[in-house]
């Protein structure tokens, strides 16, 4: 059955109703439009023009469940190079001023009193499990060798990309997966190599990214690459610190990870089900107390002096700060990514967390 919902976002700021039509092509779609919403919309449709996914679209283009079908009157800038103003989610996009007068947008409710961009924890999955199996498989490999955790941490920066992706190209944006993906992969590869080669797979994933746009044309080519780098950039980067960390040495790393662990895990235990956003980072943030003063008086060497203590402020401070980043980065904290929130306490903590830790051991 057909779903009409009403939704709020930056792209709708005029409020924007979305429906779900199942059907198989733009035709099928329409035309249940035409037969709900009547000669009012049929006439609008008339001068209008239709797009799947922000590309030019025919009756008989195939659609699914994963398609955004537009419809752009000429009002608001017929076949000019704008996107859509008025976007549907699942398969059809409505002219505000022809919505139903009687739907209306919920207000209230917890989620709408929280940050816009704040993630509480929902036990719905053995996070627990799948937390601690992590933990235990990247430590194995971080003794291993930089080459092994590059290899299991590029694994997981691909997936998170992809899913990054398909978030975004659901709100009908349009960045390049493979491309993000790959370059999220491609930097901790590259880590365990040196700093030259992250370099270089940063300039091959622009390069990539504008030919892949030169070849199938979009309405805001320049806008894809863009969002394309913004998605693989910092989840490389986040998967690349631990491996830049190791070739400082396993004890380095260990700290690095056992700090992101801990806290992970204190904001988890304690975030879940939460009624206030804070509470479970305040939780993580006092699970490094212990770990910090244990750095501080016992990892001499690696680490002297207040080195230590610096390093666990900097946990302290960004860790929490990683997940509302990973928020940002998909456009919506409700993005399903578990890749990417497996990585994100790591998205703003690893860079700055990895460059302290080179100029301490040098």
């Amino acid at each position: 059955m057909a779903v009409l919902r009403l939704f709020a976002g930056a792209r709708e700021a005029a409020g924007v109703t979305s429906v779900e039509i199942a059907a198989a092509t733009v035709a099928e779609v329409l035309d249940e439009a035409r037969g709900r919403y009547g000669d009012r919309f049929s006439a609008v449709l008339a001068a209008s023009k239709v797009w799947v996914n922000g590309e030019p679209a025919g009756p008989t283009t195939l659609v699914d469940d994963s398609d955004v079908v537009a419809v752009l009157p000429p009002v608001s800038g017929g076949a000019g190079g704008r996107r859509p103003p008025a976007v549907v989610r699942g398969n059809l996009a409505l002219v505000p001023d022809l919505l139903p007068e009687e739907e209306e947008v919920p207000e209230g409710g917890p989620e709408e009193e929280r940050p816009p961009l704040a993630v509480v924890h929902k036990s719905v999955r053995p996070h627990g499990r799948l937390g601690l199996a992590w933990a235990v498989v990247t430590v194995g490999l971080t003794v291993a060798g930089p080459s092994y955790l590059a290899g299991w941490l590029a694994v997981a920066a691909f997936i998170a990309g992809a899913q990054t992706c398909v978030v975004w190209r659901k709100r009908g944006e349009r960045p390049v997966p493979l491309a993000a993906a790959a370059i999220a992969a491609g930097l901790p590869v590259a880590a365990s190599f040196h700093l030259g080669a992250m370099t270089g797979v940063v300039v091959a994933g622009v390069l990539v990214t504008f030919v892949c746009r030169l070849r199938t044309t979009t309405l805001a080519p320049s806008r894809d690459v863009a969002l394309t780098m913004a998605i693989g950039v910092p989840i490389g980067l986040a998967a690349a610190a631990p491996v830049l960390v190791r070739h400082t040495g396993i004890a380095a790393t260990i700290l690095l990870l056992a700090m992101i662990c801990l806290y992970d895990a204190g904001a988890y235990l304690i975030g879940t089900g939460a009624s206030s956003a804070w509470e479970g980072p305040a939780a993580g943030v006092a699970a490094l107390i212990p770990l910090t003063i244990f750095a501080e008086v016992v990892l001499i060497p690696p680490f002297a002096g207040a080195q230590p203590l610096v390093l666990g402020l900097l946990a302290a401070v960004l860790a929490p700060a990683g997940p509302v980043a990973a928020s940002a980065l998909l456009g919506d904290r409700n993005g399903h990514a578990p890749a990417l929130r497996r990585l994100d306490s790591l998205l703003l903590l690893g860079p700055l967390w990895a460059w302290c830790a080179v100029v301490f051991l040098k």
